[in-house]
């Protein structure tokens, strides 16, 4: 499966969101890219982070998602778009995966919240497995796959090849910027992405914003834990990577063996 990871800058606003994902919609259909993933809650972008991100109503999410899947049907590419979602429950921070032809294949919510961002948005329940192209994935939402390793694992025992991480680290006033991918001295996210990926026998995709101060790159993680490539921080881009699905082994998520506790 070829994969495509959208390294975008922060939204000025909920149209700026959507004319920068049907950009890359568009951009990743013309490398024959199959599924394409977006940073997280990039519609129309993330709270908390000392962006200036305008409140949306629901039915203006609903309308501007329903653009992008019209356009990936238009493109034959599936998109792995993560948004906000205001309710009655409180506001979500959640993906929905969009199918070739537009569907909806499904949604999953952030399960595991920052303390930092239960004054934001409200956790979800349960996790859920996707299939495209005959590829089963996995989603996990920024701080559950750097702090809470068992929803990596939780896709790794249900047959996932392929766990995609939308996040966001670091701002565009304030963090540290590594010198280079896995720099002992940067902070540990993209260590974490390497023990993401060899734990469980799975490739990781983490996609970041593009930011002044990036604290991890855009990656793609093979399962043995190898970076297989990154985007340059703070540069905006689309990084494209042919995932070998039959790579991913799952051995050591499979071993997990909870009675023995």
């Amino acid at each position: 499966m070829r994969i495509g990871l959208a390294t975008a800058p922060v939204p000025a606003s909920i149209e700026d969101a959507v004319e920068t994902i049907l950009g890359y919609i568009s951009h990743a259909a013309s490398f024959d890219v199959e599924l394409l993933c977006f940073p997280a809650a990039y519609l129309p972008g993330l709270r908390g982070r000392k962006f200036r991100i305008p409140l949306s109503e629901q039915h203006q999410i609903r309308e501007a998602r329903d653009l992008i899947r019209r356009k990936a049907a238009e493109h034959s590419i599936g998109v792995i778009l993560p948004m906000e979602w205001p309710s009655d429950k409180g506001l979500f921070n959640m993906v929905q995966v969009i199918s070739p032809t537009g569907s909806i294949l499904g949604t999953q919510c952030k399960i595991q919240l920052d303390p930092g961002e239960e004054d934001i948005y409200v956790p979800g329940k349960g996790r859920r497995m996707f299939e495209m192209a005959g590829v089963r994935f996995g989603v996990v939402i920024c701080d559950e796959g750097w702090k809470y390793p068992e929803t990596v694992r939780w896709a790794a025992r249900r047959g996932a090849s392929i766990v995609f991480h939308p996040q966001c680290t670091g701002s565009n006033v304030a963090g540290h910027t590594p010198r280079h991918w896995c720099d002992p001295d940067a902070p540990y996210y993209e260590k974490a992405m390497i023990c993401r990926s060899a734990e469980n026998g799975v490739y990781f995709a983490s996609v970041n914003y593009a930011l002044a101060r990036q604290e991890s790159a855009t990656s793609v993680i093979a399962p043995d834990g190898t970076c297989l490539a990154h985007q340059p921080y703070g540069q905006p881009g689309l990084l494209i990577q042919l995932v070998e699905t039959d790579l991913a082994d799952n051995r050591t998520a499979d071993r997990y063996a909870p009675e023995r506790y």
